[in-house]
């Protein structure tokens, strides 16, 4: 590792490793108390887009990850520093540079190595923060992901399946194996309702959208259509389920086979009527400023 491969760690993923966390996440940049003082009001700044810190209790100091790392560390040398984030095996806070899934193969063996809360990584926070959800929303239902396919390396955000992950980020969505995910009691005890989306943004986006606290029904989230024959077999356990499938055509023949299939069926979808799906509503009343 060079310096200009250490500076594309993010530094958000190095402050949490060594024990920092954000005193508050702010869109494009977090505030820290400082880790090199102690303060009552939190005056270090990380800005997540170019992965730069500054202190604004110490002169404006700042800088890069290898600037940060030899201020913490005085003793180190720059290869001092570097051996020490080599240690750690920190990922690259962008996206930019694996923008290469397009080499994974369908038969492509997935191999997750390791699972930690969101946050960590800038680069997967910005990603969920463009789909107009939050990270405090988001933690609820999801990961952060690192995986390897023939040798490269990977990170997106999860959701834990029946099966394994579902996984995406910016540029790719797949799984480790096909399953569906559960949120809530998935007995029904025959009384209670059942909501279902097709992807785990959609169920996010209903989830924050309606200002929902916690769980009060079932959610579910087929991460695929080809898991709906899983799904159904939990239709019985409830009095009434709720489909907000995607409004494309795979969607809607779906939904029209379901409603036929299971009578407590009710299609939802025209809650978000001149939209693909709950997460495309979401995010054009988040740019029109609905959601402020």
């Amino acid at each position: 590792m060079n310096c200009k491969q250490a500076n594309q760690i993010s530094i958000l993923e190095y402050l949490s490793a060594i024990g920092t966390q954000p005193a508050k996440n702010l869109g494009s940049y977090s505030i820290y108390f400082s880790p090199f003082r102690e303060e009552k009001t939190p005056s270090f700044k990380v800005d997540h887009r170019s992965n730069l810190w500054i202190d604004f209790g110490n002169d404006n100091e700042g800088g890069t990850l290898i600037d940060l790392v030899l201020k913490l560390n005085p003793a180190f040398s720059i290869e001092g520093a570097l051996n020490h984030l080599t240690q750690r095996n920190l990922e690259s806070f962008s996206f930019q540079q694996q923008d290469n899934h397009h080499d994974l193969k369908a038969d492509s063996k997935i191999q997750v190595y390791a699972v930690k809360p969101l946050g960590t990584n800038n680069a997967i926070s910005e990603y969920i923060e463009s789909r107009e959800l939050t990270l405090f929303m988001a933690r609820q239902f999801c990961k952060e992901v690192y995986f390897e396919v023939d040798g490269k390396k990977y990170f997106g955000v999860g959701n834990q399946n029946s099966n394994g992950w579902s996984i995406r980020n910016k540029y790719w969505k797949g799984c480790t194996a096909q399953g569906i995910s559960i949120f809530g009691d998935p007995k029904g005890n025959g009384n209670s309702t059942l909501v279902i989306f097709e992807g785990i943004f959609d169920l996010m986006s209903y989830f924050q959208r309606n200002n929902i606290q916690e769980i009060p029904f079932c959610l579910m989230s087929l991460n695929s259509l080809a898991n709906t024959k899983e799904a159904t077999s939990y239709f019985e356990q409830f009095k009434t389920v709720e489909l907000y499938l995607d409004r494309d055509d795979q969607g809607k023949k779906k939904t029209k086979e379901l409603l036929k299939e299971h009578s407590h069926c009710i299609d939802k979808s025209l809650d978000y009527t001149g939209y693909k799906d709950y997460n495309e509503m979401l995010i054009h009343e988040g740019r029109l400023g609905f959601l402020r």
